[in-house]
């Protein structure tokens, strides 16, 4: 079971600013003092100690927000039961619960009424169609634009780098009795002599036939960095092609390595990877144009913060 049930939300589908996760509990309390005026509406104290919960840990972030619900308000945007019950769904879905009730129980457990969930998600999804409607739509991205930000970004379009490597592996726990683990550790100094002088995978292989805790890997096929061990992974990617590490002790037991391939790092075509360059200028442009639509909300509303 997931510790806190979060709705992630992007206001305009492709970044995290302004996302807000849902579980925040409601302060209690029959005196809940006003802690900003923001137009026509408050701030109490206990929406500030919800906000705590929230990315934005802030009264501005609660401000931010009362004025985007003031604008969609003012345009007449809203959300039906239709579009709540099926966001729900999603959400019951995305976290695993097999049925409304598990969903509920799970709200339950963390303080959370269904009532006050819903409450919160309506006001998501109406923010949602106000950046939508006011940011997104705004928005466009030429094709120059695209391969200029191709080219300054080319890092971000790249293959990483892959190796191809090879291994012989005894397996022993650092945990196993002293003679046991000397035995294990002699042993594969020995196959180390052995690859010095040349010797292939395939004579190890031959030469220890007989020896089952010896496993030989002629080839593991690319891999990218970290997809090792962490003392596997530091080794492996500075040896150089035909390379043969030294012994590699791990909790699991002694490696050697072979490099037998090496990809560099590759940009990949632009044709190839357009769709995300798009993406990634989109949301460049759409953070920063509601960063600018935010600061006009602010400088047009009375706002009078009391603490």
């Amino acid at each position: 079971m997931i510790n806190r049930i979060f709705l992630f939300v992007s206001f305009f589908a492709i970044t995290n600013f302004l996302s807000l996760p849902f579980g925040a509990k409601n302060a209690l309390g029959s005196a809940d003092g006003i802690i900003a005026i923001v137009n026509e509406d408050i701030i109490t104290e206990s929406e500030l100690t919800s906000s705590k919960m929230f990315p934005r840990n802030s009264i501005s972030f609660l401000i931010e927000k009362k004025l985007q619900l003031q604008t969609a308000n003012k345009m007449g945007i809203g959300v039906n039961p239709t579009e709540i019950s099926a966001a729900i769904e999603d959400i019951r879905k995305e976290n695993s619960f097999p049925s409304d009730k598990d969903f509920e129980s799970a709200l339950l457990k963390q303080g959370i009424s269904l009532e006050n969930y819903k409450k919160d998600l309506k006001e998501q999804l109406i923010l949602i169609k106000l950046i939508n409607r006011e940011i997104k739509s705004s928005i466009s991205v030429t094709d120059a634009e695209l391969e200029e930000y191709y080219f300054l970004n080319k890092r971000f379009f790249s293959r990483p780098e892959e190796i191809r490597i090879g291994y012989v592996y005894i397996p022993v726990k650092t945990t196993a009795p002293e003679d046991i683990y000397n035995q294990a550790q002699n042993k594969i100094r020995e196959i180390l002599l052995s690859f010095k002088k040349d010797s292939s995978f395939s004579d190890i292989k031959r030469n220890y036939s007989g020896q089952p805790e010896i496993i030989v890997s002629e080839d593991l096929g690319f891999i990218k960095k970290g997809e090792l061990l962490q003392e596997l992974d530091n080794v492996a990617f500075v040896l150089r092609e035909d390379e043969i590490s030294d012994v590699i002790s791990t909790p699991s037991g002694f490696y050697i390595l072979k490099m037998l391939e090496r990809k560099e790092i590759e940009a990949l075509p632009f044709t190839e990877v357009k769709d995300m360059v798009k993406e990634m200028l989109f949301q460049e442009k759409s953070e920063k144009r509601v960063k600018e639509w935010i600061y006009e909300l602010k400088s047009t509303s009375y706002i009078d913060i009391k603490i």
